[in-house]
């Protein structure tokens, strides 16, 4: 038989467990308390501080302050304090430059360049109908100078920004140029900046019948071209795709998203990891999948996107990835305008792998890894590497037929050989031409910069 509890005792039990609900909220209310009122402690300290500072500069500074530039100032050094590479603010006028970037068409020089030995910037690539065209300047220049300033004492990151600019706005290059008797001829540039459109996707057929696309980076405005290449193949019955993803810089995750969804089947394809922990699926594929081998390449300046893209042909085991490490940037960063037309930009989440593995400071590893030689690796980032004398590539149409992919021109056959041979007598005597198997498109760095503007 139970013991009866007293009324008198339950009343007691009750206002002790209330005591102590009531002394528990206390104790929870303070801490929160204390730790808000130590926040705005902080950050009064802060604006004293501040003040301070324009209190004392206005009254006994000798130089002459643009009120423009100290706000533009003071909240790139907020920004600055988070110690976060990718935090970023953008005044009005390098806002608007960093939108113009997003769209099919970029506002400058209209070039794309590489550091060389000596610091300074060896053009690339010039782009067509740029302004830069327009100017004279040609591929293998080496600009050693902007505006009179040396580029080795810029440094080169500070170098490229300087290729940007308002539309209109003028910008001078002092350039070393290699005569046709070799000597080496100081010239002086002057580059009106202006729209133009850069290539972001190229495409061929290789190996007598395998569909080799490079993706620079992923815009919106390259998809119609890379549905019309994935069609043009198609019709050309490849028997697999080599997607060359190296030197990607990334771009939008949406419209890599949208690429990627022709390749796999209905699932996640974009995954991120908020401030608060939770897990989301940003993207998804649907059931509707191109049917045909795929082989990936990658190498360490794959970055951001097309990481990911990387990524879910792996997890998916839709195809092989080919190359080396990729960089390993996976922050996912959101732009907030601001009422002035400013903008910063802030990391709010990490992307990840499907199956929840990071991306970030971890990359994604090929299934079969091949470097290039010191030698290949200069030629490739001239864009003077033959496909077929290019090993990565090669290994991918290999990666192609172990899937299946039935390769009229196998590597090291024959046929393979010969055109390889041909190829090569084509560079030679036209080296200042564009492959005419190559198809280009002309569009638009997310949120990161790369060696273009």
């Amino acid at each position: 038989m139970g013991r009866k509890v007293s009324l008198g005792a339950a009343i007691s039990f009750a206002a002790v467990v209330s005591a102590v609900t009531v002394s528990l909220t206390y104790v929870y209310a303070m801490d929160v308390f204390n730790t808000k009122v130590a926040d705005v402690n902080q950050r009064q300290a802060m604006y004293t501080k501040l003040s301070e500072i324009d209190q004392k500069t206005r009254q006994d500074y000798i130089g002459q302050i643009t009120e423009s530039s100290l706000n533009d100032g003071i909240c790139a050094g907020y920004i600055a304090g988070l110690s976060d590479p990718d935090a970023r603010y953008l005044s009005a006028e390098r806002y608007l430059s960093y939108s113009s970037g997003e769209q099919s068409q970029t506002v400058g020089a209209g070039i794309r360049t590489l550091q060389d030995s000596d610091g300074n910037m060896e053009i690339i690539e010039v782009f067509p109908g740029s302004a830069a065209e327009r100017a004279g300047l040609r591929k293998s220049d080496i600009i050693t100078a902007i505006d009179g300033r040396d580029v080795v004492r810029l440094t080169y990151g500070e170098a490229l920004t300087q290729l940007d600019g308002a539309a209109g706005s003028s910008v001078q290059f002092t350039v070393l140029r290699a005569s046709e008797e070799g000597e080496l001829e100081r010239l002086e540039f002057n580059v009106v900046r202006a729209e133009y459109s850069r290539p972001l996707v190229e495409s061929s057929v290789i190996n007598g019948n395998v569909g080799y696309l490079s993706i620079v980076e992923f815009e919106e405005s390259m998809l119609s071209q890379f549905e019309q290449v994935l069609q043009n193949f198609q019709d050309q019955d490849v028997c697999g795709i080599v997607i060359d993803l190296r030197s990607n810089s990334g771009g939008s995750v949406e419209a890599m998203a949208e690429a990627l969804d022709r390749f796999l089947p209905a699932g996640n394809t974009v995954m991120s990891v908020n401030k608060s922990g939770e897990t989301k699926a940003q993207f998804l594929s649907d059931a509707q999948a191109l049917e045909l081998p795929v082989s990936v390449i990658v190498d360490s300046s794959t970055y951001g996107a097309a990481e990911i893209f990387a990524a879910d042909i792996q997890d998916y085991s839709r195809g092989l990835l080919i190359g080396a490490k990729t960089a390993g940037y996976g922050v996912r960063t959101e732009v907030s305008p601001l009422s002035d037309g400013s903008a910063i930009i802030l990391p709010t989440a990490r992307y990840v792998r499907i199956n929840g593995e990071e991306i970030q400071d971890v990359g994604v590893s090929p299934d079969m890894e091949i470097t290039l030689s010191q030698e290949q690796q200069a030629q490739f980032n001239r864009e003077s590497l033959p496909l077929l004398e290019d090993p990565q590539v090669q290994v991918a149409v290999t990666a192609l037929i172990r899937q299946g992919c039935e390769v009229a021109e196998p590597p090291g056959t024959q046929a393979s050989s010969a055109q390889q041979e041909d190829d090569s007598s084509q560079s030679e005597s036209s080296a200042s031409e564009s492959d005419t198997n190559e198809t280009t498109s002309g569009v638009s760095q997310d949120t990161s910069s790369q060696p273009e503007a």
